[in-house]
């Protein structure tokens, strides 16, 4: 018998992000790979979500959506971000913001796949080259697909419809059971979508494209 890890779907957590907490004021970012935000007793953990508000410099990170990783008592990353050739955080800036992001737990969903995108293939062969030659271009943060009972009223189906008609960022949450890891995408969602049928339930379903990286972080 295989001795193998393994972790089973019922028992995990799937969250969506429905809303925000209180604002935490930002006195700095680094340019760095990756950024380092400074904010006096954030009380943020790893895994943690936000977006950026009434940031002028760096203009890359405004309005962003972002996870927390290496958080200390007055310090945060921004996982993923490569910011080394960021403009200098603007100190001027009075209300400089990160948002934290709240979730609710998607009881309805009976089905996620994740489906990766490819990197470009960029073809660099030229009059010397004996077969074709290709440099490998942008990668794609691919697709997340959601399959669901239909409850509308509920939170994340909410917040799933808003988020299609807004076009804003949201994130999404997977937690393993038996401390396998914690799961975090951002992304937007494309369409949502419902069906029915004699003798069976309604359900939906939600297409997000991904932006960014996946992370996979230890269970806070």
């Amino acid at each position: 018998m295989s001795s193998g890890k393994r972790y089973k779907f019922n028992g995990s957590t799937f969250a969506v992000q429905t809303g925000t907490e209180a604002p935490i004021v930002i006195t700095g970012i680094t340019a760095a790979d990756p950024p380092v935000v400074s904010a006096t007793a954030h009380g943020l953990i790893l895994g943690d979500v936000g977006k950026i508000d009434n940031v002028d410099a760096p203009a890359e990170l405004n309005g962003g959506t972002y996870a927390v990783d290496n958080p200390s008592a007055g310090t945060f990353e921004l996982a993923g971000v490569e910011g080394a050739g960021y403009a200098p955080f603007d100190a001027g800036t009075p209300d400089a913001l990160f948002i934290p992001a709240t979730f609710s737990d998607f009881c309805e969903l009976t089905g996620m796949n994740q489906q990766g995108g490819g990197a470009d293939q960029i073809e660099v062969s030229t009059i010397c080259s004996t077969k074709k030659e290709f440099e490998q271009g942008l990668g794609d943060s691919g697709t997340l697909q959601l399959d669901f009972n239909l409850a509308p009223m509920e939170a994340v189906q909410t917040a799933l419809r808003e988020a299609e008609i807004s076009g804003d960022q949201i994130a999404f949450k997977v937690v393993l059971p038996d401390d396998g890891g914690t799961c975090i995408m951002i992304g937007t969602v494309q369409a949502t979508s419902f069906q029915g049928t004699v003798n069976g339930v309604w359900t939906g379903s939600a297409t997000i494209k991904l932006s960014g990286e996946i992370f996979w972080l230890e269970t806070a």
